[in-house]
């Protein structure tokens, strides 16, 4: 997360396994930290966050007002995970909120002091993150020359455990039989060699737990997660990297440069070499990094520091059976910015920012199901001994998803209440951008091909833009807010049943199908007082609705899959024929071209004239 990213409009919720418990409230943590004078200085915030005489391990991170449910969601989890930390404010605003907690060590950072002017970008070579990046490696210079062990972490990472015992190799699980001990899995002994240990992009948290080092080298450093040990080496790199993101020799490689990370991983690589540095296989070090060896640089377990693909979408922490210490939103879709973050960690049960107010109401669920044409297709597949998990399956199921949801959110308006998104299934995985092999990689984010994680639980980027739902302001859940106690209570949710209207007969939380909003608003009256109203599914729900020329156009900002593209090796119309029929191809635009992008419709339009306008064909 850009630490400087304008704030965004609330919202948020969709479609993807309760994957944490977060009962905690942004108004009731469950460990308030000791209460010490904050008086807007480091030190003071650095005695509450690490109490005693000697410095000690310390968590760092930045961010300015414009992301506050971003620092209260950090504070509630970093406090839960029993992890000591401080918060550098950019802006008097931050240090004004947070210092009025309880839970918070926090203080003025240079930039909050100057007043300084953000200009909300988060592009790396905005003039905002290029002053950013430089204030926030000066800090962290700041606290190792105090002898502080310092992890640095970006805001957008969400601490589930403490990883103190891990990164200074003590307590318990550095013992004989504990977790990190001599001859575990993941042995605490040999990072006590490195001054420096950071975590990386890779893709494939397998394949990183067998190589370690050989395997982190080959990707991108990535200092949102970055620890710093106070040894000679330590405070020496700190002070290079600082230097050279704020006044890198002229003419040197890294004056273009436009972030510390960029700066970071040009200065562990030796020069036009690839990967730079001596990573042997299996080794938790790599050694001739910075210079040929002016510094011994770790490498951070990328199953115990999963980044965004490898928890949301991979769920590589079940697989690999490992309790990870954190989860950073990389990877997210839609625009990458907070409001996707938010969405990432809300629909994954790791936002505990969300006061009690956001779980009262009354809501309209919608479940997850199969729509026939996937089934199909699903059947098909395996009835040929191929895999499902291919575009068509895929391009069907998303036609089904956005049908259905027109009328659920059509119904949830009628009825005044609030949509909770489904749990919807996703069939291949999706870029950045179309210029990767994805298809070629088994519809896999190329990289990520650790073992099979197809088909998955998509996040609400995968399906909808959750920017688009916010910039409508229409307020909705995600399916884990049904995990909440307080709707699993007996009566909390009721089921409505949904029949074809020949032979239906008017009973208690029935609907029959192609009804229209106003007879569902009437027929649905008894359970007015129900907090949540659930339907099995809303294929051939509703035939019309009262509101249809503003909801058409509302719909039609709202129900607009993501852009899907993907390159080809081979002309389009013979890489995809075997998934997609001619005309698909053709409109995506990839018949005798060398990428596709997938074309899904929005949903039919409610008729203007009251005519019966249903989502599927009857």
């Amino acid at each position: 997360l850009t630490n400087l990213a304008e704030a965004a409009p609330g919202g948020g919720g969709a479609a993807a396994p309760p994957l944490a418990t977060a009962t905690a409230s942004a108004a009731s943590p469950e460990r308030p930290a000791a209460r010490g004078a904050l008086d807007g200085s480091l030190e003071a915030a650095l005695r509450v966050a690490v109490p005693g005489e000697a410095p000690g391990f310390v968590m760092a991170s930045f961010a300015n007002s414009a992301l506050n449910d971003h620092l209260v969601n950090f504070v509630l989890c970093a406090v839960r995970a029993r992890a000591p930390f401080v918060i550098g404010a950019v802006d008097q605003a931050a240090f004004t909120m947070l210092s009025a907690r309880r839970d918070a060590p926090t203080y003025v950072t240079p930039m909050a002091k100057e007043g300084a002017s953000l200009d909300g970008s988060n592009q790396h070579s905005s003039g905002s993150w290029k002053r950013f990046a430089g204030m926030r490696t000066g800090e962290v210079l700041r606290m190792v020359r105090l002898g502080y062990s310092v992890l640095h972490t970006d805001i957008d990472v969400v601490w589930l455990r403490s990883p103190e015992p891990y990164l200074m190799c003590s307590g318990e699980a550095s013992r004989p039989g504990g977790e990190h001990g001599p001859g575990s899995r993941f042995e605490c002994g040999p990072l006590l060699s490195a001054d420096v240990a950071v975590s990386s992009d890779n893709m494939s948290p397998g394949r990183d737990t067998e190589g370690r080092a050989s395997y982190s080298a080959g990707g991108t450093f990535n200092t949102g997660i970055l620890f710093l040990r106070p040894t000679v080496k330590g405070r020496a790199f700190a002070e290079e990297w600082h230097a050279n993101v704020v006044s890198p020799p002229p003419g040197s490689r890294y004056v273009s440069l436009t972030s510390d990370q960029q700066v970071f991983n040009h200065m562990m690589r030796k020069p036009r070499q690839w990967p730079g540095v001596d990573a042997p296989h299996g080794s938790a070090v790599m050694r001739e990094a910075w210079d040929g060896g002016r510094v011994t640089l770790g490498s951070l377990p990328l199953a115990l520091f999963l980044n965004g693909h490898g928890y949301f979408v991979q769920r590589a922490d079940l697989r690999l059976k490992v309790s990870p210490f954190a989860v950073h939103a990389t990877y997210s879709l839609d625009n990458h910015d907070g409001v996707a973050k938010r969405q990432r960690f809300r629909e994954a049960g790791l936002w505990l920012a969300d006061g009690e107010e956001y779980f009262r109401g009354r809501f309209l669920a919608l479940n997850a199901s199969v729509p026939p044409a996937v089934a199909a297709a699903l059947g098909a597949a395996r009835s040929a001994g191929q895999s499902p998990n291919h575009i068509g399956v895929h391009a069907a199921a998303l036609r089904g998803y956005l049908a259905e949801l027109r009328d659920a959110l059509a119904l949830a308006r009628a009825l005044r209440r609030t949509l909770v998104l489904p749990r919807w299934t996703c069939y291949v995985d999706k870029l950045w951008a179309g210029s990767d092999n994805i298809i070629g990689m088994g519809f896999m984010y190329p990289g990520s091909q650790d073992a099979p994680f197809l088909p998955f639980a998509c996040p609400m980027d995968h399906v909808l833009s959750p920017a688009a739902w916010a910039k409508a302001e229409v307020d909705y859940r995600d399916a884990a807010i049904l995990d909440q106690p307080q709707l699993r209570a007996s009566g909390a949710v009721v089921d409505v049943g949904l029949e074809p209207r020949p032979g239906w007969t008017r009973k208690a939380g029935s609907l029959p199908l192609g009804t229209s909003a106003a007879e569902a608003r009437e027929l649905l009256k008894p359970l007015a007082a129900t907090p949540v109203l659930r339907l099995p599914h809303a294929r051939g729900l509703l035939c019309s609705i009262d509101d249809d020329a503003a909801f058409n156009s509302l719909a039609d900002r709202l129900l607009r899959i993501p852009t899907w593209c993907a390159k080809c090796f081979q002309p389009c119309s013979k890489e995809l024929a075997g998934w997609l029929p001619a005309e698909e191809i053709r409109r995506g635009g990839g018949w005798d071209k060398m990428s596709y992008c997938m074309k899904v419709d929005v949903p039919p339009k409610f008729d203007a004239g009251g005519a019966c306008s249903l989502n599927v064909q009857p």
